[in-house]
């Protein structure tokens, strides 16, 4: 192959180059790659494909589309193990919001400042409705999948390198999770109280009294309560996917099956709510041996994940209490946990979490500082032994 090439400057004030790829003697055939934010940047490339086509690793070129590739990526997704809400996840975020703006460009002919400005215009008015950007946080995962997606073309062959990695996405700091909302114990008995004669009051006390996810309520049935231990155990979940609910079992060996202890108060509550869906269940005609869900609709019917979630914040606003989201009860519990003292593994271990270092890095914030209480421990050791014999 020829080992001629060109650099220039575009009118946006990017730079391009141009190389000759075909064999001596052959056709004139040329490369084009633009989107260079530096000369030195189109130099690096261009001796890096002029390299690869002296050691047979050039990439041919082709005319996939980066929509093309995504679909193929996302459709091999299932084959790697990823969890279906992982996969719909990723499949949403790029359908919304990258597609629509770089799906019909050339795979190969995608730079970082097409993903740069593709960042900004996320930023400023990426949202479906109109009403302003995206937040860095979001704009940050979205950049991330686009990073996997095309690490992959990169490792298959189909792109000569991964641009996304020169790409300037919303850093950590700026992409940090909002402050963390949840309620005091007040504000939360305040809730319970409100609650007293509606139906949510069971399962909004068993998950704000257990730090249990909102599809792990929607998954629990009686035969995972033991009343007389004053027990739950966490074995499944109920997930939605593109708003169709879906019920999945937690692998044995997942840190999300586990057992969590409840208080009294709680257990009488669930006992009070037992009886009533039995006499429900009778009205209606429904088999009365089957212990089926602990929290159902009205007609028996398992709970949909996001209505729940859309009827708690109705009630919450009624409520006059600060607004929070369901979730924001499994926030609530860990936080009035860490602000009794509970050991850090036993909040963990409630929560279901993967190992302590990650509650430790979600919830640091809110454990007591006992700093000064050390300080005072050691001094009283210290000083303690004045005026004893000397060592020796």
């Amino acid at each position: 192959m020829s080992r001629s090439g060109s650099i220039k400057q575009a009118q946006d004030g990017s730079w391009y180059f141009v190389v000759d790829i075909a064999p001596s003697g052959g056709a004139r055939k040329q490369v084009r790659r633009r989107g260079f934010r530096t000369k030195r940047e189109a130099q690096a490339e261009l001796t890096r494909v002029l390299h690869s086509m002296g050691d047979g690793t050039f990439v041919e070129p082709s005319r996939m589309t980066v929509r093309e590739w995504l679909e193929t990526w996302l459709a091999g997704l299932h084959v790697v193990g990823l969890e279906d809400s992982t996969i719909d996840s990723y499949d949403r975020n790029l359908r919304n919001h990258v597609l629509p703006t770089i799906g019909a460009a050339r795979l190969q002919g995608l730079t970082a400042v097409d993903l740069d400005r593709l960042y900004a215009r996320l930023l400023s008015h990426g949202r479906r409705d109109g009403r302003g950007g995206l937040s860095a946080k979001t704009v940050r995962y979205i950049s991330g999948i686009i990073g996997k997606a095309l690490s992959d073309a990169e490792k298959k062959g189909i792109v000569a390198r991964n641009v996304a990695r020169a790409a300037t996405a919303p850093s950590p700091k700026a992409a940090r999770a909002p402050e963390m909302k949840f309620w005091t114990p007040t504000q939360l008995r305040a809730f319970f109280d409100f609650l007293a004669d509606d139906d949510l009051l069971p399962l909004v006390r068993l998950t704000a009294m257990t730090g249990a996810r909102r599809g792990e309520m929607c998954g629990l049935r009686w035969d995972d309560v033991d009343l007389d231990a004053g027990r739950i155990f966490i074995q499944r979940q109920r997930v939605t996917i593109r708003y169709r609910p879906i019920d999945k079992d937690y692998p044995k060996t997942d840190q999300g099956r586990r057992s969590i202890d409840i208080d009294a108060e709680t257990v009488t509550v669930l006992r009070s709510l037992r009886i009533r869906q039995a006499e429900r269940r009778l009205a209606l005609g429904i088999g009365r041996n089957d212990p089926g869900r602990v929290f159902t609709d009205v007609w028996g019917e398992p709970l949909h994940p996001d209505r729940l979630s859309e009827t708690f914040e109705r009630r919450v606003e009624k409520s006059g209490q600060p607004r929070i989201r369901f979730h924001d009860l499994r926030h609530t519990h860990a936080s009035h946990l860490l602000k009794a003292g509970v050991n850090i593994k036993i909040v963990s271990r409630r929560l279901g979490h993967a190992s302590v270092s990650f509650t430790l890095d979600k919830y640091s914030h809110l454990m007591p500082d006992d700093d000064q209480q050390a300080a005072l421990a050691v001094a009283t050791l210290v000083d303690a032994t004045a005026g004893g014999p000397c060592p020796g």
